[in-house]
């Protein structure tokens, strides 16, 4: 009956959702009746979805589990002895991943994310304010519809401002406080391409401005109540103080009303190509200069201004006379390479001309996209690291060699006694050396052996051969931090190519032979690419390769080749030494050649056949120290 209960409390869990805990509940109630979630798990995973990773755990451990397709996430983690039901609780805590006990099967679906509730934005209140006393109006407005701003003038006054049809959809911007009525409605519409009128009832007119120019002079007139636009004061507070500096506040203040009145009080002559008209600009400085004021005003736009003797020359930046040259040098990067990391929409309208000798190059064009330019090359032209790698190269290899057996036949011509016996054997014995040995025999009284013809000769080897080689070299190569470092150790091999051209020489078929020698390389190379962090961790990425010669198949064959390879990445510190791993090699020959049937006879077998058995292993490790280098 409990059990019952617990399953009866488990499919609630499953049917309304459940936290971490009942999650954890829920696998542990589960596993008391399941021994396989008992089970540990020992994997390295990386690659795998979480519906892929899920259903090779149930395959393995035989469990009944279902998961969602749509669990795609990759898992990247590591589990050592580690029960079933403990890494089901990480995926389901880490992935956002629902667990539910249906019919004995274990159901892992995508967690439903909860929608917020959005709330629909309240209407923006439009900042305006008046003060009856001083008839002084307060207006914050940042891109709000003008039909609204006007209603709410005329709301907080009692003056009827009144919009013209042409701006119905206008949207206007304005920072001005504590100012008379009138003048606040007249910048507004100034810093905003209207044209602002009043009649003699004192009702207030915007209309658009066709030509902001001539209406700045000569505005429209619906009555002698006329105010004009440049009987106003600016929008902009501007000071000189006693150092020199400027100190301006500007909101929403008209460029070129600023520029000629900073340009007044500073006495600076300027000419303008053609007018800014119509940008804007907010400006809160206490220490800024003329030149400051042009940077920030035509920053992103498409205006500029040159300095030329005791004028400024201000205009659209494509006007010839407007264009600026300057030389950018670089003192840690090359010219390429830099070149290359240009963004496009900073060349736009510019020219580059690359000098190698100076290490730098020409650009010409705007003096405000020529300062991004240098802005973004000093970013970039910072040391770049150079990584010193010492590579050590340890070879070991040994060998064995050992041949025995006797070789007996018929030359001829008789042959001479020769060879040594001591500390190898390799004799040679002509008839009369061995009917000599027969003749020893036959003393015993015990044999008695024939004679051997004059033309016999006797073969007897007994050698052993053993080395110990063992090769060590350090080469060391330098690189820039990203660029590849290559280190090439080996030999090179010759093989002739021929080559059979047919030739009809109208009497037959003649065949004409030709060729070329051409070689082949069996290399040990190591190529690396280094990475430097900011803590001077290093990551390499090594790929090493290592190819041997074999044997011919003909005098002028090329020879065959062997080759093992191994790439890998790793991490280490400044000056630490790594061990990329060993190739090794075993070989093994046993061969022989003998009389059949005597040559497997015991103690017989010796003078019957020859025996030839050989050893050769050969050990190869790598090891790689980077240092940085600045």
């Amino acid at each position: 009956m409990k059990r019952y209960l617990v399953y009866l409390t488990i499919f609630i869990w499953a049917f309304h959702g459940h936290s971490q805990t009942e999650t954890e509940a829920l696998l542990n109630a589960y596993a008391n009746d399941h021994p396989e979630l008992q089970e540990t798990i020992t994997i390295d995973i990386s690659g795998l979805t979480i519906y892929e990773f899920l259903n090779s755990v149930a395959l393995e451990h035989k469990i009944n589990l279902s998961a969602d397709a749509d669990l795609t996430n990759m898992v990247e983690s590591s589990f050592f002895e580690i029960p079933v039901k403990d890494v089901f609780m990480f995926i389901a805590n880490k992935y956002r991943v629902d667990v539910e006990i249906v019919n004995e099967i274990i159901v892992f679906t995508k967690k439903q994310e909860e929608r917020p509730v959005v709330e629909p934005p309240k209407p923006k209140e439009i900042e305006v304010s008046y003060n009856e006393e001083n008839d002084f109006l307060s207006v914050k407005l940042s891109n709000e519809a003008l039909e609204n701003v006007a209603q709410k003038i005329t709301d907080v006054s009692g003056r009827n401002l009144v919009i013209g049809p042409s701006l119905r959809d206008k949207k206007v911007s304005a920072y001005i406080l504590n100012r008379p009525f009138a003048q606040v409605v007249e910048m507004m519409a100034r810093s905003n391409q209207m044209v602002l009128t009043i009649d003699d009832n004192g009702f207030y007119y915007l209309e658009k401005a066709l030509d902001m120019e001539n209406n700045a002079l000569s505005p429209k007139s619906k009555g002698k109540g006329i105010v004009s636009l440049a009987s106003l004061e600016s929008s902009a507070e501007v000071k000189v103080q006693e150092n020199g500096f400027l100190s301006i506040k500007a909101f929403d203040a008209d460029i070129t009303a600023l520029i000629a009145e900073v340009a007044e009080q500073l006495h600076i002559n300027y000419f303008m190509y053609n007018r800014p008209d119509g940008l804007t600009t907010t400006l809160v400085s206490e220490m800024m200069t003329f030149d400051d004021l042009l940077d920030h005003a035509f920053k992103g736009k498409v205006f500029t201004y040159k300095k030329s003797g005791d004028f400024y020359l201000i205009g659209d930046q494509n006007v010839e006379g407007l264009r600026s040259t300057e030389l950018i040098q670089l003192e840690n990067r090359t010219i390429e390479t830099v070149l290359e990391t240009l963004p496009q929409d900073l060349l736009e309208n510019i020219e580059i001309k690359e000098f190698l000798e100076l290490n730098g190059f020409v650009v010409s064009g705007s003096r405000p996209r020529i300062l991004e330019i240098k802005e973004y090359v000093k970013e970039i032209d910072v040391v770049v690291p150079m990584i010193l790698i010492e590579v050590l190269i340890v070879q070991y290899q040994k060998s064995s060699e050992v041949q025995t057996g006797i070789q007996a036949g018929l030359d001829s011509e008789p042959r001479t006694t020769s060879g040594v016996l001591f500390p190898t054997t390799d004799l040679q014995a002509n008839s009369t050396s061995v009917n000599s040995l027969i003749d020893a025999f036959n003393g015993f009284g015990i044999f008695n052996l024939g004679k051997v013809t004059e033309n016999f000769y006797l073969n007897l080897r007994a050698l052993e051969n053993n080395s110990v080689i063992n090769l060590k070299s350090t080469p060391k190569i330098s690189t820039l931090n990203g660029h590849d470092a290559k280190l090439s150790i080996g030999e090179t091999s010759y093989y002739f190519e021929q080559n059979n051209r047919l030739i009809n020489s109208g009497l037959g078929n003649d065949v004409l032979q030709s060729g070329q020698w051409k070689s082949t390389d069996a290399n040990l190379s190591v190529n690396i690419r280094p990475f430097v962090s900011k803590d001077e961790q290093i990551t390499l990425n090594i790929i090493v390769e290592r190819s041997t010669f074999l044997g011919r198949q003909g005098e002028n064959a090329p020879p065959g080749k062997a080759t093992q390879q191994f790439e890998s990445m790793v991490r280490c510190l400044n000056g630490e030494m790594i061990l990329l791993g060993g190739l090794d090699e075993l070989d093994k020959q046993n061969s022989g050649t003998g009389t059949p049937g005597l040559s497997k006879i015991p103690v017989l077998k010796w003078f019957f056949s020859s025996r030839r058995k050989s050893n050769s292993k050969s050990k190869l490790h790598v090891f790689i120290k980077p240092t940085v280098v600045y």
